[in-house]
């Protein structure tokens, strides 16, 4: 016996140095990551009012990541995006981020859609360690206050709403300001930038009007924008609402200048509104995808996207696409011993320039959790979203 023990000390010794010696994959678990496989959750409309915006998102995200992974994914990884249903409310979306929490315990959610879904749900991921990644969501709280847990790279629509009043007022100064914005988080984030642009420049609003998320009439509201005159509106509308109202208008034959946040940006409201929508202005962070470019980058990827999907992508999918390409340079940089500290520092380390679908750069530090707060204006004309403006800082 003693001489079997004598014999196998050795052995042991040379086992414990090897296995010192050795690589960590994964030191501990970690939720959402295996040997095999990155779980990332998105909370989307699948069933509300913008559920057009929220399928180019969930195209976007699944085109880039599908690219990743057929070329072999991240350190051995493939990433898997799990898909839940808000409805474009916050109760229901709520419940679908408790979903990926609890029950698919997922790394990271990305591209949360609506700022009053991603406001609420917020907290859930954050309490659970979740990483919380480009939400489609203009509000403060997606990076404020600062996190290791926040990516961001939409301007607040406080910061939209002082742009539109700037640009409006830089082209004609003399003009009769109105509003009419969503009855929520989003509408009054809006108007706070609005009201404090207005106070600055001693303009006061002739009319404020509001409507619930999902109203499908405002006939209301356009009779009194127009019956106060209103040759200026700034509108805190989505795409569905920013379509029925100008429908509403050109009914009646009053024809203001129009001006949305980046809620209304989408290659959707064109298509769905037609004639009624040209002159429309609204804010943009990037180009609007064309398959004219005006980037080769920009032929190649609308090409690439109509090919995979029988169909054209609107904003919402370059966008998608684009911040899904930044969690995977993320991803590269934190390695293959992945967590949410390691991916935190790839991602301080990284500076993402300017690309070919027309995203200004963006850059994260400890305190700085918004990537960039570059926008321009844009205008419908003849069906198509077209700048009108050089990259306004808000």
């Amino acid at each position: 016996m003693k001489t079997c023990i004598r014999n196998s000390i050795p052995g042991v010794l040379a086992l414990a140095g090897a296995l010192l010696a050795a690589p960590t994959v994964q030191a501990q678990a970690v939720n959402g990551v295996t040997a095999n496989e990155i779980l990332i959750g998105t909370v989307q409309d699948m069933s509300g009012p913008v559920v057009a915006f929220s399928k180019e998102v969930i195209n976007g995200l699944r085109m880039h990541f599908d690219e990743a992974n057929a070329a072999g994914g991240v350190a051995g990884r493939k990433i898997r995006l799990i898909v839940e249903d808000s409805g474009y409310d916050t109760k229901k979306g709520m419940m679908a981020a408790q979903k990926l929490v609890q029950s698919d315990h997922i790394f990271m959610a990305l591209g949360t859609m609506g700022t009053a879904v991603a406001v609420t749900t917020l907290p859930i991921f954050l309490e659970a360690g979740v990483i919380h990644a480009f939400p489609n969501a203009a509000s403060p709280l997606a990076y404020d206050p600062p996190s290791p847990l926040k990516f961001a790279h939409a301007p607040p629509y406080n910061g939209m709403g002082r742009v539109m009043m700037r640009f409006l007022i830089k082209a004609r100064a003399e003009r009769k300001f109105c509003s009419l914005v969503q009855d929520d988080d989003f509408g009054q984030d809006l108007m706070r930038g609005i009201n404090a642009e207005a106070t600055a420049q001693k303009i006061n609003l002739l009319e404020r009007t509001t409507y619930k998320r999902g109203a499908t009439d405002f006939s209301s509201q356009v009779a009194r924008l127009k019956s106060a005159g209103c040759d200026s509106v700034l509108l805190g509308t989505t795409a569905r609402e920013t379509v029925a109202t100008l429908a509403e208008a050109r009914k009646l034959g009053y024809n203001p200048d129009f001006i949305s946040s980046a809620a209304a940006f989408s290659a959707q409201v064109p298509k769905l509104g037609g004639d009624a929508m040209e002159g429309l202005m609204a804010v943009g962070l990037n180009l609007p995808p064309d398959a004219a470019g005006p980037t080769e980058g920009m032929k190649k990827w609308f090409a690439a996207y109509k090919a995979k999907y029988g169909e054209e992508p609107g904003q919402y999918a370059s966008g998608a696409y684009a911040s899904a390409g930044w969690v995977l340079k993320g991803f590269e940089g934190a390695g293959a011993n992945l967590t949410t500290a390691r991916f935190n520092e790839a991602m301080e380390r990284l500076q993402i320039p300017a690309d070919e679908l027309g995203f200004a750069p963006i850059t994260f530090s400890a305190t700085k959790r918004l990537g960039g707060t570059d926008m321009r204006i844009y205008r419908i004309q003849g069906g198509k979203w077209l700048p009108v403006s050089e990259f306004i800082a808000s």
